[in-house]
């Protein structure tokens, strides 16, 4: 008798443990936390971590600069770099899929918005604690991609695996950072090149020759480096201070 109730005892503590290690387990494998953040027009967006820097995962689309101010509308026709070039306006990059890229319409800000130059050069476009990068941010990605299996393919890695034009090439977006192709504005304020080529503009202003550093994803497997004359329009990748 005394034997079997031994026996009953030793099971009972042998599923007790197991269902404890089990608990345990299940605590331990709790998703990890999804870091976001949100801009002036209220904008949620997700954000990746890449070596010691934090990135958007989407172009920004705020209407509204950090203060609430809102920013102006571009309306076609217009002068894109009106008012001696000091009014900031934005616009939403084409979304026409003249390629059928796309089975869906396409929402107006799914490649984000454009900025015109008085835009980007008013310090106000990120969400606090955020700042358009510099080139430098934008080298710091590029040598982290390299150094973590992506050395020469780093812009295949930034690009999204769908939506790309065929002599452009869909990337495999290693690092989930989907850099779609938004195309550009041209001086006049028509927008150029969606579905074909992604550009993002840096904070390097090179006042004295009217040219703004541009990073871009095309047709090569690398990121692209460009001065791009400061009429034109990009899109924006924040990256956190």
């Amino acid at each position: 008798m005394k034997r079997h109730i031994l026996k009953i005892i030793v099971v009972f503590v042998i599923v007790f443990s197991l269902t404890q290690c089990s608990e345990d387990q299940a605590e331990t494998l709790v998703e990890p936390e999804v870091v976001t953040v949100t801009d002036a027009d209220g904008n949620v967006y997700r954000t990746v971590t890449l070596g010691d820097q934090t990135w958007m995962l989407e172009n920004l689309k705020t209407t509204k600069f950090n203060d609430g101010t809102p920013i102006e509308e571009y309306t076609p026709g217009e002068n894109w770099n009106g008012e001696g070039r000091t009014l900031p306006l934005f616009q939403w990059a084409s979304t026409l899929d003249l390629n059928n890229s796309f089975d869906e319409e396409l929402p107006r800000d799914f490649y984000g918005a454009m900025y015109n130059h008085a835009a980007i050069e008013s310090g106000k476009l990120a969400p606090e604690g955020w700042r358009i990068p510099s080139e430098q941010d934008w080298i710091q990605l590029r040598n982290f991609l390299a150094s973590n299996g992506h050395l020469g393919i780093e812009g295949l890695a930034l690009k999204s695996a769908s939506g790309w034009v065929d002599s452009s090439g869909n990337g495999n977006n290693a690092f989930e950072f989907n850099g779609l192709p938004n195309g550009y504005v041209d001086a006049v304020g028509t927008p150029k090149a969606d579905g074909i080529i992604c550009t993002w503009a840096t904070s390097n202003f090179d006042a004295a020759n009217f040219r703004r550093r541009v990073i871009g994803l095309f047709d090569v497997n690398e990121m692209l480096f460009q001065d791009q004359s400061m009429l034109l329009g990009s899109g924006i990748r924040c990256v956190k201070n």
